[in-house]
């Protein structure tokens, strides 16, 4: 399988690097200053929770050309950055699939517009973190003994198909663990209920994971207002909410969540997995809590407490 990784941020170049380190015929597209830095450097990585570093000579590309043949393009772009790479995907002829790894709470239409239904599945990965100096700064696990957390991925029509276990085969050769959901749409609603108000109290710790855990006014508030998002999405028709254990975020009471949601924001993922990405992507975050008011008013589900956290991404 020949493999484009579109994006060269963090977890593009991340996934790139341990696609290529596994042996699999990737490349990664960058463009301008990153390019030139990982063509001449390659692709440097830190593991924030184990402390391991890596350096890899992964094959880096300025563009995509319409005959270029590729079976499958990972994008791990930003949605708000999308609009120009529809139309750059759309005029090539020889990528075969294209799996897109990212937040999005509206579902597909918008992707449909661009882009044949049939060449396109969506995913979310599991590794986050920023990048400093050219180098990806990232978190993939809670601690050091722990095994990578998984991507995510599906079908748009949530059929386990052929190119589901291709995909699925190449991220596991890389160690990568992989969960198939059948109802990615809803995997993503979901997702961006819990993400969208968690980096909105960030925000209003200038981005202090640790601070964020020691406020309890900001847990309260955080956790009613994900709880808020997730009615709304359930009002939506959306009732699975996968992985399992994510439904004890709406099963459990308040107080038991808040202790949860503590414990998770005082880790050392939580502080390279979120905060340096809300740091980093404020925009994205912004268009991500447009989409979740959406949802919200399409439901008729009152928000007060995702109301006041949204103050604090401007």
């Amino acid at each position: 399988m020949r493999v484009l990784v579109f994006g060269a941020g963090p977890l593009g170049s991340l996934y790139a690097q341990l696609l290529h380190d596994a042996g699999a015929d990737v490349s990664l597209l960058a463009r301008g200053e990153r390019h030139d830095w990982l063509t001449e450097h390659g692709v440097s990585t830190v593991n924030e929770i184990t402390g391991e570093r890596s350096t890899a000579a992964v094959p880096v590309v300025s563009r995509l050309e319409p005959d270029d043949p590729y079976d499958l393009a990972i994008v791990l772009v930003r949605k708000n950055k999308l609009p120009p790479i529809f139309e750059t995907l759309a005029a090539c002829r020889g990528v075969k699939d294209i799996l897109f790894m990212g937040n999005n709470a509206l579902g597909f239409d918008e992707y449909r517009q661009h882009l044949p239904a049939e060449k396109v599945l969506f995913g979310f990965p599991g590794a986050g973190g920023g990048i400093r100096d050219h180098v990806v700064h990232y978190a993939d696990r809670e601690k050091a003994k722990d095994g990578r957390r998984p991507v995510t991925i599906g079908e748009i029509d949530g059929q386990d198909s052929a190119r589901i276990a291709a995909v699925r085969a190449l991220f596991e050769s890389a160690g990568v663990p992989v969960d198939v959901t059948p109802d990615i749409d809803g995997w993503l609603k979901y997702h961006v209920a819990l993400v969208s108000p968690l980096c909105c109290a960030l925000y209003k710790h200038d981005c202090d994971s640790k601070r964020a855990a020691q406020d309890p006014d900001t847990l309260r508030v955080l956790v009613r207002a994900a709880k808020e998002a997730g009615r709304a999405v359930r009002a939506l028709g959306f009732r699975k909410r996968q992985p399992f254990a994510f439904n004890l975020f709406y099963w459990l009471p308040e107080f038991l969540v808040r202790i949860a949601v503590k414990g998770m924001l005082s880790s050392k993922f939580a502080e390279i997995a979120f905060s340096m990405h809300a740091k980093s992507a404020r925009d994205e975050m912004r268009e991500i809590a447009d989409e979740l008011r959406e949802l919200a008013t399409q439901a008729s589900v009152e928000t007060p407490n995702l109301d006041e956290l949204r103050r604090f991404l401007d």
